[in-house]
């Protein structure tokens, strides 16, 4: 098989795997308050989750209240001592909210699909150029 040949498989099986994992992709899990005392845990696409367990903590970073989320996702704690808040699932998921900040928002996956598969090109592309070299020297 001629390196042209192993190139060209290559390019097709990262092609392949890249948008065979674009469904694989796991959603992350996000903290929004909704209002002082109470936040919702939810996936990136919005939909509750269930399953979380959330942890709050003070100052000192003491564990003050611990509990589970309601059905839709929702979660009411002390907000006079709560500096902090953690939501676990069983599923690996975690999400960590510090009070009186803006919830962080997960990276839009389309445009960073298109960002790694960049980054593949350039690598293949630059020890193609470096393998053409040796082989021409």
């Amino acid at each position: 098989m001629n390196s042209k040949n192993l190139g060209s498989i290559a390019i097709i099986l990262l092609l392949a795997m890249a948008l065979t994992s674009i469904g694989a992709f796991a959603h992350a899990m996000l903290v929004e308050t909704v209002e002082e005392g109470r936040v919702r845990v939810i996936f990136d696409d919005g939909s509750p989750n269930r399953h979380a367990e959330v942890a709050v903590f003070d100052e000192a970073d003491q564990e003050i209240d611990r509990g589970d989320v309601d059905d839709e996702g929702y979660f009411d704690y002390d907000s006079e001592k709560a500096v902090k808040l953690i939501a676990q699932d069983n599923f690996g998921h975690r999400a960590e909210y510090v009070v009186g900040e803006e919830a962080s928002k997960p990276l839009p996956r389309v445009p960073t699909i298109v960002g790694v598969l960049l980054l593949f090109g350039a690598g293949a592309a630059f020890f193609k150029k470096r393998s053409k070299k040796q082989q021409s020297a």
